[in-house]
């Protein structure tokens, strides 16, 4: 007899038969609209930290890496059954319903694949192979794509191969790497791939020309935070050809919430030493504490500086007040040393008509949140990219090709 599981939406309760093999999942209709940006615009009390704007594509919900602290455990609907029950959702012909969207787009942004879930993850990407299919949706259309992996033995040679040889040359790839220690990643990352298998696939991008970031993220306080732990990692990534550094310290989430208490039992198990550190960094914050959080910035900062790649930090910021409320402020602003917070400027993409492909708009380097702030002049003409706003598909359906309104243009 099939197993059916349960899924919350709200006050309603959907049920969908569960699929054991080759890994516990559920297969469910790709119905709501999949193009959409980054969840925060820069008006949204500042809480935008992500210079470009960026297609993101989630074909699965939930995956088989199963880090401890990802924040997607937060998350209700099918993310709440695979926190629980550790039960990926995978989002049934995910790709054709991209299409028909892009199909009526005059402008479009970057893929990214994905940012809640791994878009390589073993075994369901080997059966259904959507994010493979949703990366090959955009390249047929000359569009970039990015993907951010902890399963580097497992991305298809030949999407690398399509991605490196994108007309314009602005696919890049990204690859966590928490530490160069594998009893790190075997607790942080428990289903990702071991540290040297992560190594080769940096490597077999570099080789192929794709401009590829190494991402220490997160840190965590009292394990990966030493500048040891910190410079080997930076320098073994520069002499893989790697010229770009993203961090970020672990977000264990609010008090009360599961996530955190699970998190805290880890770090309890596997680094005693380190415990009595994470009560403290955390006590008043689920992002760390300041203070604590800029010292280890500014020696991430400095061992990058002294390699000598750049780097990033990836949703980092402090809260401050500016007339009577409360806002975000990049810590970018005090930290990173590339134009654009990958290292890589990818421009806005657009066409005149339906039936050709996209080309990268002249004159853009697609740093969106830097005309929003004021410190560039936009060239696009279109509001929404220009307050580097929140998109959605409608968002990008009201982007004409012949629209052009550079005096909405808002200086902050």
């Amino acid at each position: 007899m099939t197993r059916k599981v349960k899924v919350r939406f709200g006050r309603s309760i959907r049920e969908f038969d569960l699929i054991t093999s080759p890994y516990p999942h559920i297969v469910v209709p790709t119905v709501k609209e999949v193009i959409h940006g980054w969840y925060y615009g820069y008006y949204d009390n500042g809480r935008r930290e992500c210079s470009s704007e960026r297609i993101l594509l989630n074909p699965y919900n939930g995956c088989s890496v199963s880090c401890p602290m990802c924040y997607a455990r937060s998350f209700g609907g099918y993310f709440t059954l695979w926190d629980e029950e550790g039960i990926v959702t995978v989002f049934k012909d995910f790709h054709l319903k991209l299409k028909d969207e892009l199909s009526r787009l005059y402008w479009a942004s970057c893929a990214y694949l994905c940012p809640s879930s791994e878009p390589f993850q073993k075994p369901l990407e080997n059966l259904y192979h959507l994010s493979e299919k949703s990366a090959e949706v955009f390249l047929d259309l000359d569009l970039p794509v990015e993907f951010i992996t902890k399963r580097g033995d497992n991305i298809p040679i030949r999407l690398l191969d399509k991605m490196a040889s994108h007309p314009y040359g602005h696919c890049f790839a990204q690859f966590t790497v928490l530490s160069l220690n594998d009893e790190v990643n075997s607790v942080f990352s428990p289903n990702g791939a071991r540290v040297d298998d992560q190594l080769k696939g940096i490597r077999r991008c570099v080789d192929r020309g794709i401009f590829t970031v190494v991402r220490m993220d997160p840190l965590f306080p009292g394990i990966t935070d030493d500048e040891k732990t910190i410079r080997e990692l930076v320098e073994c990534a520069k002499n893989l050809g790697v010229s770009h550094i993203i961090f970020s310290l672990c977000d264990v989430g609010r008090r009360g919430e599961s996530r955190r208490t699970k998190l805290f039992n880890v770090v309890k198990e596997f680094f005693p030493e380190a415990f009595q550190l994470w009560l403290k960094v955390y006590a008043s914050s689920q992002d760390g504490d300041i203070t604590y959080r800029r010292r280890v910035f500014s020696l991430a900062r400095r061992i990058c500086d002294e390699v000598g790649v750049t780097m990033a930090l990836c949703m980092e910021f402090e809260k401050v007040k500016v007339g009577g409320k409360v806002v975000y402020r990049g810590l970018n602003e005090d930290y990173m040393s590339s134009l654009s917070c990958e290292g890589i400027n990818v421009p806005i993409y657009w066409r005149k008509s339906l039936d050709e492909n996209f080309k990268p708009l002249e004159g853009c380097n697609g740093a969106c949140l830097l005309c929003a702030k004021g410190v560039q002049r936009p060239v696009c003409g279109q509001p929404s990219l220009m307050r580097a706003s929140a998109l959605k598909l409608r968002d990008y359906l009201n982007m004409r090709p012949k629209y052009s309104d550079l005096t909405f243009f808002v200086k902050k």
